[in-house]
């Protein structure tokens, strides 16, 4: 058995040996930050963190075969979701509060945490090992300040995969733009790797890349302003990876 499949109770960081007044004081944002594994394993993912104060619990359960919930809990707002794989049809159910910036940075926190103890895709993660790593992607780009609405998704609204090689390509509703791999790929706008359902470029294989290596359509109109978050949903849980991060970088 590997030991990130390990079932890990309690604070995920402890004080080895007896301290002196020599020792270094811990940076203020470490000393502040706490990441807790309460349960690690083949159907559930329960972590909480808690960092400059304010706190996120993500649990993700294999409810049934192949369908899943997962929820983000910020104690205000809740965001839940569920996923059924076998039809491919999802609920986006948010309740509260908008996100502010702090639930961002906690989610983006968040995010580099479970890279830690989730493996890399081609090692054989867990089915809610990787829906909870899919969603989390989702979570970075869902808006911060408004009002969110709950919406269904479903696979058999498609997703259309785009070239992984840097270029200009057609996107979808009438639109082309600059899109694929590479720190270079922005066409101008922002972050490179245009078209990624991810955050940035995510990572060299070293350490793995993190969320998903799936380039579509509607992440791509996502990332120029012209397509909604909403309309990314089924891309970011169930698209193909059609397209490796090795090599790539971080691009932020």
């Amino acid at each position: 058995m590997r030991s990130h499949h390990l079932t890990v109770l309690g604070v995920v960081s402890a004080l080895v040996g007896g301290c002196t007044s020599a020792d270094p004081a811990p940076a203020p944002e470490e000393a502040a930050r706490t990441f807790i594994v309460d349960q690690h394993d083949e159907t559930s993912l329960d972590v909480t963190l808690v960092a400059a104060g304010a706190t996120v619990r993500l649990l993700a359960l294999e409810v049934a075969p192949q369908v899943f919930d997962v929820t983000y809990d910020f104690g205000d707002p809740v965001i839940a979701f569920r996923f059924d794989k076998n039809t491919g049809a999802g609920d986006f159910m948010p309740s509260g509060a908008a996100l502010d910036a702090v639930h961002l940075r906690l989610i983006d926190e968040l995010a580099a945490e479970l890279d830690k103890i989730v493996p890399p895709e081609d090692e054989g993660r867990w089915r809610v090992e990787d829906i909870a790593m899919r969603e989390t992607a989702f979570m970075q780009i869902v808006p911060m300040g408004e009002e969110l609405a709950p919406h269904s998704f479903a696979s058999h609204q498609g997703w259309v995969n785009i070239s992984c090689s840097c270029g200009n390509q057609y996107i979808g509703g009438g639109y082309y733009r600059t899109a694929g791999k590479g720190c270079g790929c922005t066409g101008g706008s922002g972050n490179g790797c245009k078209g990624r359902c991810g955050q940035g470029c995510g990572v060299t294989s070293t350490p793995k890349c993190y969320g998903n290596t799936s380039y579509t359509q509607d992440c791509a109109r996502h990332d120029y302003g012209v397509g909604s978050f909403a309309a990314a949903s089924d891309d970011y849980v169930g698209s193909s990876n059609n397209c490796s991060c090795s090599g790539v970088g971080t691009c932020y």
